[in-house]
């Protein structure tokens, strides 16, 4: 019910089309999850807009990133962990004796009655949106919130509890020990993410006929068509290039792992795929691509003149350029790839950022589609 009057407020608003929303919900059907967060997802929508109409829709205030990643911790202590589990709630604020929660369903009742007989506060509901409220459980307690998934290949030995269901046993004293969440390669999400798992067998699989050129001039549409039909990464690396080669002279992927960053291909002056994948910088030593990596978010702008990103960019071959753009490739609300545009010492062209965010969200997707094929031809 809310997420149908939150995509009615967003359409009469002219802020989606209706062909937009459709495509959500295609995405919605093969992924599940919630409708807004794959508006969102697909970059139809910012942050801020999608705050208004679920603040408007639901009559509750809206809990951004800001107020969520600050919260103190005598509000993250108001309410037990379990109950934080339960029911997917974020405590983020005293004020003048009320607990501000965040919440994406500030309508249950049920579940307020028992937040609310759990901690001395008057609580009061703020409606979140979904992929910020899982990571800001993730950020103070440590809880892995299951995304959404399309078809589970992997088999489980036992069913895991959902919904309102209390969760099992745990024990008197020590740490909390979560069950891994499986991704759709079968391997638990905490286990590194290898963009070498994205390589296929090239002969057991037809030619996708779509080339660069065609993706190139034919915009979005030959974008799909060349991801529908990628069979390894390399061919989503060129796909994407080919896209952006109208909008940038050095385009690179780059795979995001636990304790460094490697390059995967490339295209432009000291950017070829080759050099590229010699690249090698640990994650952590303060250089645009932690910037990237810490806002979770489209990045557009200069390349701070820091020491450590002087350092990485002798190792891309050159000196800092006029600006850069940076999209990461999430999979399964997990960074694996971050997509690097510049144009060196010319400066990019102001991008449309609703168009970029919709190409990194097929981008995940693509990615997510070969290892379903992966995995498919394993069973």
């Amino acid at each position: 019910m809310l997420a149908r009057q939150v995509a009615e407020y967003l359409l009469e608003r002219g802020w989606i089309t209706a062909a937009q929303l459709e495509e959500a919900q295609r995405t919605q059907g093969f992924f599940g999850g919630r409708l807004e967060t794959h508006l969102l997802k697909l970059g139809y929508v910012t942050e801020q807009a999608l705050g208004e109409a679920l603040t408007e829709v639901s009559g509750v205030p809206y809990a951004s990133w800001e107020h969520l990643r600050s919260a103190p911790q005598n509000a993250l202590d108001a309410i037990p962990v379990s109950l934080i589990e339960r029911h997917r709630v974020c405590p983020f604020r005293i004020e003048n004796g009320r607990l501000r929660v965040a919440t994406l369903t500030p309508r249950d009742a049920v579940a307020l009655r028992e937040l609310q007989a759990a901690t001395a506060h008057v609580l009061e509901p703020w409606i979140a949106s979904e992929p910020k409220l899982n990571q800001a459980l993730e950020r103070h307690f440590k809880l892995r919130v299951e995304a959404p998934k399309g078809i589970n290949v992997h088999r489980e030995t036992s069913p895991r509890p959902r919904g309102g269901a209390a969760p099992p046993p745990k024990p008197a004293a020590g740490p909390r020990s979560a069950e891994p969440e499986v991704g759709l390669d079968g391997r638990p999400l905490d286990a590194e993410v290898s963009f070498e798992e994205f390589a296929t067998d090239r002969e057991a699989i037809p030619p996708s006929g779509v080339s660069a050129t065609a993706t190139a001039e034919g915009g979005l549409d030959a974008l799909d068509e060349a991801f529908a039909t990628a069979r390894d990464r390399d061919e989503i690396a060129e796909a994407l290039f080919a896209f952006c080669a109208s909008r940038a002279g050095r385009c690179g992927l780059f795979a995001v792992g636990r304790e460094a960053i490697r390059g995967i291909a490339g295209r432009g002056r000291a950017f070829d795929t080759d050099v590229l994948r010699k690249f090698n910088v640990p994650v952590g030593l303060g250089t645009l691509f932690d910037t990237a990596l810490r806002s979770r978010d489209f990045y557009f702008g200069v390349v701070p003149g820091l020491p450590a990103n002087r350092d990485l960019y002798t190792a891309l071959g050159g000196r800092l350029p006029a600006n850069v753009m940076l999209l990461p490739v999430l999979v399964k609300e997990r960074i694996v790839a971050l997509l690097y545009l510049d144009n060196e010492t010319e400066p990019l062209s102001r991008p449309d950022i609703p168009l970029m965010r919709r190409v990194a969200a097929k981008a995940s997707l693509a990615f997510e589609l070969v290892l379903l094929r992966n995995k498919l031809r394993e069973i």
